[in-house]
């Protein structure tokens, strides 16, 4: 059948995965200036260890990284070319990730209001993958997933990578003060 605007907007009212922004809907311009584009470089194995390599010898190659880099002279901080690395990978091929993050504040969107909260309580409901089912809430700290330090304020330094993949890009956005801490 021939698509046509009111068949568009008909058959997204009843996708399940549409959620109408009623007239909470960031304008174009703030969308495009929320815009961020983040760059993971990953510190890999130099040499790389072959296909054929056990799991056991994988793990001693992680374990042993750091001593063979300082043996070695390599920098573990950045590349021969000065590129910084933002997490440790694994001992397998890992490429460079290139990400574009919209950042939108949805804390005042009415559809994600929880209207049986106090006014200073008002904490939006958690929602499955496709956002439209309301889920039980899991909180967890940026503490917990290793963005911040235990004082809750100073950004952390361990490898997030074990904990929360995101976790290199989390901590740019607490540094740009898009999330407030």
């Amino acid at each position: 059948s021939k698509r046509t605007k009111d068949n568009d907007e008909s058959s997204s009212k009843n996708n399940p995965r549409y959620v109408s922004l009623e007239n909470d809907a960031p304008s174009p311009a703030s969308l495009a200036q929320s815009a961020r584009i983040y760059t993971m470089f990953p510190q890999m194995p130099d040499p790389m260890p072959l296909p054929s390599t056990s799991a056991q010898e994988l793990k001693e190659e992680i374990v042993t990284r750091p001593s063979r880099m300082a043996e070695s002279g390599r920098d573990p901080h950045k590349d021969r070319y000065g590129r910084v690395y933002t997490h440790i990978s694994t001992s397998n091929v890992s490429n460079t990730i290139h990400g574009v993050y919209f950042t939108i504040d949805a804390t005042n969107f009415s559809f994600l209001r929880n209207d049986n909260a106090d006014d200073d309580d008002l904490v939006p409901p958690a929602l499955d993958l496709f956002g439209t089912k309301e889920i039980e809430r899991e909180w967890v700290s940026l503490e917990d997933l290793d963005v911040l330090e235990e004082d809750g304020r100073t950004i952390g330094t361990v490898d997030t990578k074990p904990t929360f993949i995101s976790g290199f890009i989390v901590r740019q956005l607490v540094k740009e003060g898009v999330i407030e801490v």
